[in-house]
């Protein structure tokens, strides 16, 4: 129990019996004391108080008035009676009326204990099933909130079941996010779709209300009735969609004929296959602009984000990084505003753009490296540079250098001379041609460089090496 009211004339007792309580196991956060039952009665219309402890005899108001006085209260407390013996049949006679339990005096403190123990499972038992009826009521009006089935038999029992628990007398909606501010307790708060809530309140709280929402806010027309909630919950949102792209507060309106949007999906996916992410998110810039307008229909813009972002998917699928597709803004409405949204998937776009084209380029690069190694082995016996090759395969000089490099391991005068020299090799030994005609052929254009380089590759003179694989052929033929 939250609140105890000890209601006893004599000081000394009521002292008693507030040590008591407070000695007791039954947590206590407030007790609160009256010297008589007008003074109780008073504290009861101004506290929520859990349970009254009051004597039966007292002035001005006896315990017997107080306790009858108490239908008269919203939210009526659990009542312990404390009275003297002579007083017992009045004792009985109130528990007849709903007083909970009584003590007589002198109160015995195990006593008090125990019916404080009593009453305090009576309280958590009361609030459990409060807790659930509450439940229950919100259930059935989120149900109510979400559908509208007037022909259906459960939806109309429903209405008639809960409709006494809901707003008396004309009423407006606002579809807005989670408010942080205390809000009065008239509101009525629905988890709606998505991150929007409904907030339900009479006409007359409406302007307090929406002060108090953050933006984007959507107010719904009039309404009365639990059987219009869900109409009423349908034009906030509408409405909320719209504020969604303004940042104004938007009330719900007559529907009207919307533009088509002048992209789709295709045409945005395009873009992004041609690095333009910054287009793309032009574009979708001015269709937001025209939903903000009231020109184009909100749900066809964010059905137009959700099929470009499966696009991408779908077309991109093997550029995607783990965990850094663009799955999340398939969910427009999750953002906070069209400015967020538009703000995150620009600098996703504009990352993927980026990363795409050095991917896009680097494999350019690879195939022109391979395009450049395959035209060095074809011509390697003739005059050849790396600038000629580099032209070749319209390459920048350098760039060619760095990644002809990586790719063949060496660089370019090394791979080509490796070639020739290679070459010069199998001439030697399959042919009996002079050794100044092979350097012809290998490509080398002098018979000193030529010799030079193939002694310091080869650690022989060309002649030398044809002898020896000459030598070492006759020795296999003659085995």
């Amino acid at each position: 129990m939250k609140t105890i009211l000890i209601a006893e004339d004599e000081k000394f007792i009521r002292m008693g019996l507030k040590t008591m309580v407070q000695r007791s196991s039954v947590p206590v956060e407030t007790i609160l004391e009256a010297r008589d039952g007008e003074e109780a009665l008073a504290m009861l219309g101004q506290y929520e108080v859990d349970l009254l402890i009051t004597d039966i005899r007292m002035p001005k108001m006896d315990g017997i008035e107080l306790v009858s006085r108490l239908e008269s209260l919203e939210r009526r407390p659990m009542v312990l009676v404390i009275s003297g013996y002579d007083d017992f049949s009045y004792a009985v006679e109130m528990l007849r009326k709903g007083v909970s339990d009584y003590l007589l005096k002198p109160v015995e403190r195990e006593k008090l204990y125990g019916a404080l123990e009593k009453l305090e499972e009576q309280y958590r038992r009361g609030q459990a099933a409060q807790a659930d009826q509450s439940r229950q009521l919100y259930h059935a009006l989120r149900h109510l909130m979400l559908e509208q089935d007037p022909g259906n038999e459960e939806w109309q029992k429903q209405v008639e079941q809960y409709g006494n628990a809901f707003f008396p007398g004309p009423y407006v909606g606002f579809c807005a996010g989670e408010c942080m501010e205390a809000l009065p307790e008239s509101v009525l708060r629905l988890h709606g779709l998505g991150r929007v809530m409904l907030y339900v309140v009479l006409v007359e709280g409406a302007g307090q209300l929406s002060g108090l929402l953050p933006l984007p806010v959507g107010q719904s027309g009039v309404k009365e009735g639990l059987a219009s909630l869900h109409v009423c919950y349908r034009d906030a949102y509408a409405a909320w969609q719209r504020s969604f792209f303004s940042g104004v507060l938007c009330v719900s309106a007559e529907p009207s004929r919307f533009r088509p949007l002048r992209v789709d999906a295709r045409q945005l996916t395009g873009l992004v296959g041609l690095s333009q992410g910054q287009e793309v998110v032009r574009l979708l810039e001015e269709e937001a602009d025209s939903v903000a307008a009231g020109e184009t229909d909100p749900s066809s813009f964010a059905g137009l984000c959700r099929e470009f972002v499966g696009q991408l998917c779908e077309s991109y699928r093997n550029q995607m990084e783990a965990g850094g597709g663009p799955e999340q803004f398939a969910h427009l409405w999750e953002f906070e505003n069209r400015s967020r949204y538009l703000a995150c998937f620009g600098v996703w776009l504009e990352e993927f753009c980026s990363r795409t084209a050095r991917d896009f380029a680097d494999y350019e690069n690879k195939q022109k490296i391979r395009q450049a190694v395959q035209y060095v082995k074809q011509h390697f016996r003739e005059p050849l540079s790396m600038t000629m090759v580099s032209n070749h395969v319209s390459m920048n000089y350098s760039l060619f250098s760095l990644l002809f490099k990586q790719y063949t391991g060496g660089n370019f005068v090394s791979y080509l001379q490796e070639l020739r020299l290679e070459e010069a090799k199998r001439l030697l030994e399959t042919t009996d041609w002079r050794v100044n005609e092979i350097c012809r052929r290998c490509g080398f254009s002098d018979d000193k460089h030529f010799l030079k380089v193939f002694k310091a590759a080869v650690s022989f003179s060309p002649t030398e090496y044809r002898k020896s694989k000459l030598l070492l052929s006759q020795d296999r033929d003659t085995q």
